[in-house]
């Protein structure tokens, strides 16, 4: 799969659940809630989806811009990883794995591309 199409991919699916995240929707007020997390959380991890996710959506003009939004993207999903694995049963946590390995690619493919600048 080629990385530019993976960026979108993930860019798109982030700006998504970013905005779900934003504007409270109840399915994620219920999830935040079930887990025992401050709605702040909520809040905060749906701000740093959706300021990461144009990073991807861009990366085929601004190769930094990616690296940079996979990267926060990254931290993000360490977090949600631990806790679908900690609080929910583990097939939750293997997808969320999978998601954050996507993410390690990206920004992995984008230092690539920008080791004579780094």
């Amino acid at each position: 799969m080629s990385v530019l199409i993976l960026e979108v991919v993930l860019g798109v699916f982030f700006l998504a659940t970013g905005l779900l995240k934003l504007f409270a929707h109840p399915h994620m007020v219920k999830e935040f809630r079930r887990f025992q997390y401050p709605l702040w959380l909520m809040r905060l991890a749906g701000a740093l989806e959706v300021v990461a996710a144009p990073g991807l959506l861009v990366g085929y003009w601004l190769p930094l811009w990616a690296l940079l939004g996979a990267v926060v993207l990254c931290g993000v999903m360490v977090g949600a990883t631990y806790t679908n694995f900690a609080k929910r049963p583990p097939v939750y946590g293997w997808g969320t794995l999978v998601i954050l390995g996507l993410c390690v690619w990206v920004a992995v493919a984008r230092r690539e591309l920008l080791t004579p600048w780094i």
